[in-house]
């Protein structure tokens, strides 16, 4: 017990349970084992224990991610290179859109929503004098120009290159990126990592859930172990909710109004060429959904996103199979059900729901791994005593409900800014679907202004550069009037525009190919050593990490 004047306050809490693996628990255990455990200023009397069921499969598909996840593998103390070797990880600059727009002759095309957007000019955004000058010499081109114009990505991708050279430090980068993973095998890694480090693995099935008078979880039945004990306890259950929405009767709140997908279809299929593969995530607009293409080093994940309301699974199926000609399928497919929406409250008395049970929206801006990450960042940062305080569950809550909500505003605006017209599915998500106060209020502003920093508030994950691309690339600005204001003059825009194509040059010409790097660190991985870092600074590899207090 400790007191702060006349007021007992709770205990630090020793004892967290996370039931359920996958990314999901071992995500939120890598984070709570170096906050609590193992990192700077860990405390040899917290026990963390992750209940695993080994009666669930992994789904095994390949997943795209975000930048922040470098930043995270960095802090956790995990070696880049074993990473990329253990997850057949690849790089990706951002997502390519095909299909998902046409043009004036009806023709479908492309667009870029990058990781990067350039610097600004003069200290005003670039977006504003595009409008007003165009492309020098060019002055007539298609909006999605706009993202090829001021970023370094879309070259990036389709030249190959590398985010940064062979013999540069792991984390380094002077394109900003971020990686295609097997999430199977990223599970399994981060697993090793973290029982290396401390962390507790149990493989059980949670048969029933005890609640004590306060309607606390205090004790989890398990099949084979018995009574196990419950302080504070994540619930990484996916879809199923276990503890967040049957245990505790928090309720779902579905987004199904305003994102009509609730099925997909993931598939493994082989390289055609290795050395042909482009470090972006591809999502191609099919009839009734979308497809996506995601790189490993290994294989290729794929797959179907799709609503059911308007294609048949069967009928998907027969579409998937259509795409995938001349493919060499290595899995068979199966339709997975999604539950889009999130509960209501993600943290409930001393339960916390991360991943797939606190909340899923489909996975076209790569946000699944995000969230989770994020969720978990947010725990630590909010960490209770044994009191729970209300405040700290509030804000974590708070944050948890914007972050849901600012993802689904940003996947709307993908149908909301549709204009293909050419299957019920394609009207029905531009003209159909509910859109939010939010997405009206901003779609009214943007047509007079280009989105800046002030439209986007935390915990938001995509900037304004993101918010732009997808306006540009869909063409949003056609018609519009050109800005008056935030606009530099037309001699200095040219002088931006032809400097800044020559520093793009410049750098992609200095940069190695993707795969030489990738191949470099997984080399280097194989042999013990890590690429560009001196041996004094060197990440810990998973055999080499020591045990809190290990000489």
């Amino acid at each position: 017990m400790r007191w702060a004047g006349n007021v007992a306050l709770g205990r630090p809490i020793t004892n967290i349970t996370i039931v359920g693996g996958g990314t999901a628990g071992w995500i939120a255990a890598a984070h709570l084992n170096h906050a609590l455990q193992w990192g700077p200023t860990g405390r040899p009397d917290v026990a963390i224990t992750l209940i695993e069921s080994p009666n669930i499969p992994s789904v095994g598909v390949g997943e795209g991610t975000l930048p922040l996840l470098a930043h995270t593998l960095e802090l956790l103390q995990i070696s880049e290179p074993e990473f990329v070797l253990r997850t057949n990880a690849t790089f990706k600059y951002g997502t390519r859109l095909e299909n998902w727009n046409v043009d004036d002759r009806r023709q479908p095309y492309a667009f870029v929503h990058p990781f990067h957007c350039g610097s600004w000019v003069r200290g005003l955004n670039p977006g504003n004098s595009f409008r007003a000058h165009g492309v020098p010499g060019r002055e007539n081109l298609h909006g999605r120009e706009y993202v090829r114009l001021v970023s370094r990505s879309v070259e990036a991708i389709e030249r190959r290159k590398a985010p940064r050279d062979v013999a540069a430090a792991p984390y380094s980068n002077k394109l900003r990126y971020a990686y295609h993973v097997d999430a199977a095998r990223f599970a399994e890694f981060l697993s090793e990592v973290c029982q290396a480090r401390g962390v507790q693995r149990l493989a059980d099935d949670v048969i029933d859930v005890e609640h004590d008078e306060r309607g606390f979880v205090s004790a989890l039945k398990l099949a084979k172990s018995g009574t196990h004990a419950v302080e504070l306890v994540i619930d990484c259950t996916g879809f199923r909710g276990l503890l967040i929405n049957e245990a505790m009767s928090e309720p779902f709140v579905p987004f199904s109004d305003y994102l009509l997908n609730d099925r997909a279809i993931p598939i493994q299929v082989a390289h055609r060429d290795l050395k042909s593969i482009e470090p972006v995530t591809v999502s191609r607009a099919l009839e009734a959904g979308w497809s996506w293409r995601i790189p490993l080093h290994s294989r290729l994940g794929t797959g179907y996103v799709y609503s059911s309301a308007f294609k048949s699974d069967e009928k998907a199926l027969e579409e998937l199979h259509t795409q995938l000609a001349g493919d060499h399928l290595l899995t068979e497919p199966r339709v997975l059900r999604m539950r889009v929406g999130r509960s209501r409250r993600a943290w409930v008395k001393n339960c916390v729901a991360i991943g797939l049970s606190a909340g899923f929206l489909e996975p076209l801006e790569s946000t699944a791994i995000q969230s989770i990450d994020l969720s978990a960042r947010w725990l630590v940062a909010t960490m209770p005593t044994t009191d729970f305080e209300e405040p700290l569950r509030a804000k974590f809550n708070a944050t948890i409900e914007k972050f849901y909500e600012h993802v689904r505003d940003f996947l709307a605006l993908h149908y909301t800014l549709g204009n293909r017209d050419d299957t019920p599915y394609w009207l029905a998500v531009r003209n159909e679907t509910k859109k939010s106060d939010a997405v009206l209020e901003n779609l009214a502003l943007w047509r007079h202004a280009v989105p800046d920093g002030l439209d986007v508030s935390p915990p938001g994950i995509f900037s304004s550069c993101s918010l732009q691309s997808v306006l540009f690339g869909k063409d949003f600005y056609r018609n519009t009037p050109a800005p008056t204001i935030d606009v530099v003059a037309g001699d200095v825009w040219r002088r931006y525009c032809l400097e800044w194509e020559g520093i793009k040059d410049a750098l992609l010409d200095s940069l190695p190919d993707h795969l030489e790097l990738i191949e470099a660190m997984r080399a280097a991985a194989q042999i013990g050593d890590t690429v560009g870092r001196p041996p004094e600074t060197q990440m810990l590899a998973v055999s080499e990490t020591p045990r809190p207090g290990a000489a």
